[in-house]
């Protein structure tokens, strides 16, 4: 029996299923994010995430009248800084004029 034809079909098979995973994960899975209907709820809120590199990000908390900005690494999750609310909205309309 020849079994490179069907040691052909595994391998285009193998190659099909590895790159719709990846289109999956990369795009598609993003874009489905189940926390955000959990974000506006109690006193705890997700304003912005901001993505430093695949294991890094900067986050904008607010956390009842506080807004905080983390840091989260591997290392686990450090508070950078605390802005008050005057501040968060002055460097929001800095940022429409500036654009």
């Amino acid at each position: 029996m020849d079994f490179t034809h069907l040691f052909l079909q595994m391998l285009f098979a193998l190659v099909i299923v590895s790159v719709a995973a990846v289109l999956i994960l990369r795009y598609v899975l993003p874009k489905l994010s189940w926390a955000r209907k959990f974000q506006k709820t109690g006193n705890f809120e997700l304003i912005d995430r901001f993505g430093l590199d695949f294991r890094r990000a900067i986050y904008l908390v607010r956390v009842g009248k506080k807004y905080l900005v983390l840091g989260g690494s591997e290392s686990g999750l450090h508070c950078l800084s605390e802005l008050k609310p005057d501040e968060l909205e002055r460097t929001k309309s800095e940022t429409r004029i500036s654009q």
